[in-house]
């Protein structure tokens, strides 16, 4: 069957998405390891793919990726087999390889892709996947910078928070647009936790699968409680729907932070019909462009930084499996440079 990718922004509700549709008998989508994010940029440094010793680089680096991952997938890696049946001696081909191998070992019969940074290879995706399924998840843009405040898994600052959230929900926009109604489903994050039976339906029926009612008790699942022991960022994946947790951005940002993050991306906020603080036409949009780079922006971005991730010392279990994989990924693209060059 084809395959399902959840896309958008991080901090947008996908890993409680995910939870939810994991929850399904017929569906497996393990927490990504983010393989095309991390390697995408590294893939030319393996130069020519069609020779034999290079394409096994690339597959033993990878998989020594997914091994490395901070919330660590539970099977074994059949490197060999990958370079067999591939589908093209390129780093996709390599993704959807390891993703088959996962898919068998749970029993299930299609599996999917939380990697929200997967919204920037949709039409490489296309090229071997006409069919697969792509649900677009978006949430208010200025919760999403609360969240960046607070967590390793986004940008810190509202400023570059903002650009971000700007950049993809124009590429999200942009296929809303393109792909058929049954190829791209929209969901926003607060619809799914104001009503989740019917979002989670709306899903299934999405994806030409049945609804099945355990799929809300996802919270109870193996699944959802070790995400939420391994990180802080992940805890509310091991509790039912907090059906209020939305708008926070209106007590946790500052006037100046809410006015900055309209500035640069009112056109999508108003596309998607969040509520602006100010009134706000779409040709005032233009003075997005008037904001231009500012040195404590980047301070900003670097205190906030520092601190979050000295925080995760004391709250995430995964916090050295997450080292060792940032390390290894720099080490590799030290290596590959120099063998390239």
């Amino acid at each position: 069957m084809e395959p399902i990718f959840i896309i958008g922004t991080e901090r947008s509700g996908t890993n409680l998405l995910r939870v939810i549709l994991n929850s399904h008998s017929n569906i497996a989508i393990p927490h990504p390891p983010h393989i095309m994010k991390n390697f995408f940029k590294l893939e030319p440094l393996y130069f020519n793919l069609s020779r034999d010793i290079n394409f096994q680089r690339l597959i033993n680096d990878v998989v020594k990726m997914v091994e490395l991952h901070f919330y660590p997938w539970e099977i074994k890696i059949d490197k060999d087999r990958i370079f067999r049946e591939v589908k093209g001696r390129n780093l996709i081909s390599i993704f959807f390889s390891i993703y088959d191998q996962y898919l068998e070992s749970t029993k299930k019969k299609r599996w999917g892709c939380k990697s929200t940074f997967m919204i920037y290879h949709v039409a490489l995706i296309r090229q071997y996947y006409p069919l697969a399924k792509f649900i677009y998840m978006v949430r208010d843009g200025r919760d999403v910078a609360v969240s960046g405040k607070k967590t390793i898994f986004n940008h810190y600052s509202v400023y570059y928070t903002a650009l971000l959230w700007k950049k993809e929900q124009e590429i999200g926009i942009f296929w809303l647009g393109k792909l058929p109604k049954d190829r791209i489903l929209l969901i926003k994050y607060e619809d799914l936790l104001s009503e989740p039976d019917k979002m989670a339906r709306i899903a299934c029926s999405f994806l030409d699968e049945p609804y099945q009612e355990n799929m809300l008790n996802y919270f109870s699942t193996n699944e959802a409680k070790k995400s939420a022991s391994l990180s802080a960022a992940w805890k509310n994946t091991s509790a039912s729907i907090i059906i209020d947790n939305f708008g926070k951005f209106k007590t946790e940002l500052k006037k100046k932070e809410i006015d900055l993050f309209e500035a640069v991306s009112g056109q999508e906020l108003d596309y998607f019909s969040y509520k602006l603080s100010k009134d706000f036409s779409l040709s005032e949009g233009a003075r997005a462009k008037r904001i231009k780079f500012r040195f404590a922006y980047l301070i900003e971005e670097l205190f906030l930084m520092i601190k979050v991730q000295l925080q995760s010392f004391f709250t995430d279990k995964n916090i050295f499996l997450r080292l060792k994989k940032f390390w290894f990924l720099k080490l590799i693209k030290i290596l590959r440079y120099f063998q390239w060059n």
